[in-house]
């Protein structure tokens, strides 16, 4: 911490390490109380070298002569904590700082807040002419009541002109929530978008009129609303059967997205590119979600023109047509009904008609001869040699 310093009387963050002018733009020495510790709120003494050609490194140091009393009193834990915040926000100044020309980038911070645990880092202010941009970057898990103290912070210090931006981690899985991807055609050209569930906060953010994005090293993704829609069925169209999955799309709203929105796509911007327009706008990102809505368009009349068509298809039924092999047969002519029986007629019938002769049926195929069936063997018995009278 021996580097980091709170300037109380321009209410700013320095950083002996980002600021080699420091030792010639400084006062040294307790300066009046100007320098405080950000982990425990006391007073540092500025410590440089005696002149430009020497070799010692400056510091800032609590103001004590016992050994290890100019060494922060504060937990160890607690000054990793706030070490790591302020080296998150210091080094996207490091970034804007080089994409901004003519403008000043500096880490502000209430006096207020030296020495005590804080849920937010120091806010990153951007100015440039009579606009100014306000930055936040948490680095935890964000809550509703720390995002209305800090918005009604902004409000009051930098004025209601000021925009309000928030940079949320793209690696933190409590921070982006992905919910996958959406194919997009912006300008004819095919492209993949990742799609995000935004946190309620998030979501409160934008209604209210912040600016919020994710960030990932220099790329920065800008959100716009994907609402999911029905197309209503108008006269002449028909979105039954195979037209059904057409009939189900989605919407944008931008360039923030609208509450409604059921997902958030991410338009990839180069941080860069945030700077080359007037009041940090994304430009190039706002031209993209145009772009995507004239895709939109485009896409519906596409797929009512389908729906017209698939209409007048299920009009038309086609003609029944039957197999070549099947004989095509006249409509059978009905009989008359009988007459009367006269008393000649009872009279034959009383008569049996005669029968006819039997039909002479056709010789039958000539057959091979059975075979000759010889007599069972009689078994031999002496009755048979003698006369027929003694047989008995």
């Amino acid at each position: 911490m021996s580097e980091l310093a709170l300037d109380t009387r321009e209410g700013r963050i320095i950083d002996l390490r980002r600021e080699p002018d420091a030792t010639t733009r400084l006062p040294r020495g307790k300066a009046a109380g100007r320098y405080r510790c950000c982990a425990c709120g006391n007073e540092l003494i500025f410590s440089g070298p005696a002149t430009l050609h020497s070799a010692f490194t400056p510091r800032f140091r609590h103001d004590g002569t016992d050994p290890g009393s100019d060494r922060c009193g504060a937990p160890a834990a607690h000054q990793a904590d706030i070490q790591a915040d302020l080296t998150v926000i210091l080094d996207l100044r490091d970034q804007l700082a080089h994409a901004l020309s003519g403008a000043t980038v500096c880490l502000q911070m209430d006096p207020h807040r030296a020495g005590k645990r804080w849920d937010l880092p120091p806010e990153l202010v951007i100015r440039h002419g009579d606009q100014v941009v306000v930055i936040d970057r948490p680095r935890h898990p964000l809550t509703k009541p720390v995002a209305d103290s800090r918005q009604q912070y902004v409000r009051a210090t930098y004025g209601d002109q000021a925009t309000h931006w928030w940079f949320f981690d793209r690696e933190d899985p409590q921070q982006y929530i992905p919910t996958g991807t959406v194919k997009v055609r912006p300008n004819g050209q095919p492209d993949t978008h990742h799609k995000v569930r935004p946190t309620p906060v998030q979501r409160q953010l934008i209604s209210t009129g912040n600016a919020v994005c994710w960030i990932t090293k220099g790329t920065v993704l800008i959100p716009y609303g994907g609402h999911p829609h029905i197309y209503p069925a108008r006269e002449g169209e028909d979105w039954s059967g195979e037209m059904a999955s057409w009939a189900r799309d989605w919407n944008i709203s931008h360039p923030r997205p609208a509450d409604g929105a059921s997902w958030w796509g991410l338009i990839p911007l180069p941080l860069l590119a945030l700077g080359q327009q007037t009041g940090f706008r994304p430009t190039p990102a706002f031209a993209l979600m145009t772009a995507l809505e004239k895709a939109q368009t485009g896409r519906e009349a596409y797929r009512r023109r389908l729906a017209r068509e698939h209409a007048q298809q299920q009009a038309v039924p086609p003609a029944p047509t039957l197999p070549d092999a099947l004989p095509r047969q006249a409509p059978a002519t009905p009989l008359p009904p009988p007459a009367p029986p006269s008393s000649s007629t009872t009279t034959a019938l009383a008569t049996p008609p005669p029968l006819p002769s039997r039909p002479t049926l056709p010789p039958l195929p000539s057959q091979a001869p059975l075979p000759r069936v010889s007599a069972p063997h009689r078994r031999f018995s002496w009755r048979q040699l003698l006369p027929r009278r003694w047989r008995r």
